[in-house]
């Protein structure tokens, strides 16, 4: 009689719980390097103000993952400074959402595209302005629709420079159409990292750390995740 009491204490409890689990996430977009106001010390004060239980990050679960939290000499990208500082005061989870990023390309090839564009000063004038703008306003701009925009203005633009030398460079349009596609399949492993670490544990408010590239069709993905997801999560776009 008393362990079924107990049992029963414990399956309410548990629900209980589930009930509570508000199951917030706020989307930060951000840039791996520092620059100006795109600091590791501006993040942590936006990351502070929500007080996450979690943190998904756009890394991916590996040997290479923790020695960045276990090597005080190896490289550290600007999130992971600010998580490393972060867990210095709060007791929180921290999980790696990513897959490995170069399936179908080499670096090589990545920055043997963006090598060609840049030759362009059409696409050199976007990416100057992207810069100038990161650097005076930091995340505000980087989580911004006028991001968003530059955004879409350089990727229109990239697609003019393929036009405009397709019969002259067809291994390009390869390289470009391919780099899409890892894209994508990363973006849909990293939701389903994060709907599928949601349906097992509980949490309150968590963030997810994504390069802003992706964080147009992240939103625009989230929808249909919704529709199969038993969790449902209540997501937020903008930043404090």
């Amino acid at each position: 009689m008393a362990s079924s009491m107990v049992s029963r204490c414990r399956k309410k409890s548990y629900y209980s719980n589930i009930l509570n689990a508000m199951y917030n996430i706020t989307l930060i977009a951000t840039e791996h390097q520092e620059n100006g106001k795109c600091s590791s010390d501006e993040l942590y004060k936006i990351i502070e103000s929500i007080r996450p239980d979690v943190i998904f990050e756009e890394e991916t679960n590996d040997d290479k993952y923790y020695k960045y939290y276990n090597d005080e000499n190896s490289y550290k990208s600007l999130e992971i400074k600010c998580i490393i500082k972060y867990l210095k005061k709060y007791n929180i989870q921290h999980i790696p959402v990513d897959i490995e990023p170069n399936q179908f390309l080499s670096f090589e090839e990545w920055n043997y595209m963006f090598d060609i564009f840049y030759k362009y000063d059409v696409y050199k004038k976007i990416a100057k302005r992207h810069c100038e703008l990161r650097d005076k306003n930091g995340f505000v701009y980087l989580n911004s629709k006028k991001c968003l925009e530059l955004f879409d203005e350089m990727k229109i633009t990239e697609k003019q420079i393929l036009e405009f030398i397709e019969i002259y460079n067809k291994p390009l349009l390869r390289i470009y159409t391919l780099f899409h596609k890892e894209h994508d399949n990363r973006e849909n492993a990293m939701l389903f990292n994060i709907y599928n670490y949601s349906k097992e544990n509980l949490y309150n408010q968590a963030v997810f750390l994504i390069g802003f590239a992706h964080r147009k069709s992240i939103i625009q993905k989230i929808p249909e995740y919704e529709k199969m997801s038993k969790i449902k999560l209540n997501w937020n776009f903008s930043i404090p």
